[in-house]
């Protein structure tokens, strides 16, 4: 009799331990990313808005998780870094080496497309694992890719060739902005929405009498808050409508208004503060509200990232570039001392999902953000390679838009 109850007793056991492998799997299959990619966010910025209480969903995010000082270890601008960013890689290796690339064919200068970077980002690898993405603005991403979900390409915001973004813009009935295109008549509906209302938020960051006389500046920062606002509305409808497992977004808006309305001269920044109003700190006030807004949509097994290229304070780029990580498996209220470079997102991400980390990615996996439970039950693992892209073009994709695109470039000195 004691025999059989040790028998019956030993296969409880293995039963539970299959059963509580199980619940293991399914939980780390089941955790769903929501990442927001913010260029140009900076902590010696960001860190006293939180402290004085004026960034209440911000606060939200690094009390109920994980910060790092973002070490941009990369050079030629944002271009490359997204690029990074999204493969894990450095330059040397996607193949994305700036903002311009001669054409070979005809020695001009044209923007890089995405079908020139020759490894593949996340988006690429989860497709073809089976996990469903959703992909917006990224930088880089015209042509839009066919993915296991849908993406909406960095060129699609307005068609106005007179106020166009220097970055993320989206130019209308022009072929290759959206994947799947059945997707695009949606699309068009949020920048119509968009353009109905930016006007509005916009007079909360900038100066009315600025507004209203409409200078340079002024123009060019229009138009990339509307960029912003068509990506984030169409953005947050999607994830709130479709659910892919993992979901990015990207943002400008930061950036540029750290380009144009901040100094390293006092005078001169005294002078942009007396016209225009303190717009950075207004537009990091703004961003508090989009992050709650997704913070509102999200659910429960849900890893919320943020996470800026770089940071930029007096007009000009610093290392202060922000990451923050909140949800399953992250420490709470947690500053990790160590720095994530940039080509780290990519394999934490893999990570978070129960993928292996590719030997050949320059990125590893940030380990300082996760629990101790987390990384007890769960080994980074590796294989050699997600290999390289097909079909990468030796030149970039040509729309009618390039010498358009080049000269903005050319205005704000990214190149010469």
């Amino acid at each position: 009799m004691k025999g059989i109850t040790k028998i019956i007793t030993s296969v409880l056991m293995i039963v539970a331990l299959f059963i509580s492998c199980g619940s293991k799997k399914a939980q780390k299959e089941d955790l769903n990313i929501l990442f927001i990619g913010i260029d140009g966010m900076d902590w010696e910025i960001l860190d006293p808005l939180i402290k004085q209480n004026r960034m209440p969903n911000f606060s939200k995010l690094v009390r109920g998780g994980a910060s790092a000082r973002i070490n941009t270890n990369e050079a030629n601008g944002s271009a490359v870094y997204w690029t990074s960013i999204a493969t894990g890689q450095h330059a040397s290796k996607h193949g994305i080496e700036g903002f311009v690339v001669e054409d070979p064919r005809t020695r001009q200068l044209n923007p890089y497309t995405s079908d020139m970077r020759k490894t593949k980002a996340f988006w690429n690898i989860l497709s073809e694992k089976g996990i469903g993405v959703g992909i917006i603005g990224w930088f880089i991403s015209w042509p839009a890719e066919a993915v296991k979900g849908f993406m909406i390409s960095s060129y699609y915001t307005i068609s106005d060739t007179e106020q166009l973004t220097w970055k993320g813009t989206i130019y209308e009935d022009t072929p290759g902005m959206v994947y799947p295109p059945e997707l695009q008549g949606q699309v068009d509906g949020y920048i119509k929405s968009a353009r109905e209302k930016y006007i509005r938020k916009l007079s909360q960051i900038i100066n009315a009498d600025a507004l209203r006389e409409n200078d340079k500046v002024v123009r060019e920062t229009k138009w990339a808050f509307l960029s912003d606002e068509i990506y984030h509305e169409a953005a947050l409808n999607l994830y709130r409508e479709k659910g892919t497992r993992v979901f990015a977004v990207y943002l400008e808006g930061l950036d540029v208004v750290g380009h144009r309305f901040t100094s390293a001269n006092n005078e001169e920044q005294v002078r942009l503060d007396a016209k225009y109003g303190q717009v950075q700190v207004k537009y990091y006030l703004y961003l508090d509200k989009v992050l709650g807004e997704y913070l509102q949509a999200v659910g429960r097994n849900t890893v919320v990232m943020v996470a800026s290229d770089h940071g930029l304070m007096r007009g000009d780029h610093t290392e202060n570039g922000v990451f923050i990580a909140s949800g399953p498996t992250i420490k709470t209220s947690h500053w990790c001392p160590e720095q994530i470079t940039l080509t780290d997102i990519c394999p934490t991400m893999l990570y978070m999902l129960g993928m292996p980390v590719a030997a050949d990615m320059d990125g590893r996996v940030f380990v300082g953000i996760f629990n101790d439970d987390h990384l007890l039950k769960n080994n980074v693992e590796y294989i050699a390679t997600y290999g390289k892209r097909e079909m990468v073009s030796p030149a970039p994709s040509k729309s009618q838009f390039d010498e358009e695109i080049v000269q903005r470039l050319k205005t704000l000195g990214y190149i010469q």
